[in-house]
């Protein structure tokens, strides 16, 4: 489980991504940023997801979401150990792909 994730979809985000964006929010991570030309698409499904669990299914859901529609991953990658050194933490991100 990682405090940060950066997620690069390869496609945009569907009903049939939820149980994979699930998994993700499991881990309960403190961000989960989103790179690509899907971006977008699955921030928003990261947004409605937490309040879909917390309303429909009492589950405590929330993380911090960026979409980087034109920015390179390895500038969001930095922007996420940015992210842990101002908490505090050891850098803890973790690169997911679809």
């Amino acid at each position: 489980m990682s405090k940060c994730i950066v997620l690069v979809p390869s496609a945009p985000y569907s009903d049939e991504s939820e149980a994979f964006l699930r998994s993700l929010l499991e881990e309960a991570p403190d961000l989960l940023s989103v790179v690509g030309p899907y971006a977008g698409s699955w921030e928003d499904g990261v947004d409605w997801l937490c309040v879909k669990l917390e309303v429909r299914e009492n589950t405590e859901a929330f993380c911090i979401t960026t979409a980087h529609i034109d920015d390179r991953l390895e500038d969001v990658v930095a922007f996420a150990n940015q992210w842990c050194e101002l908490k505090g933490w050891q850098h803890d991100v973790r690169v997911v792909r679809t």
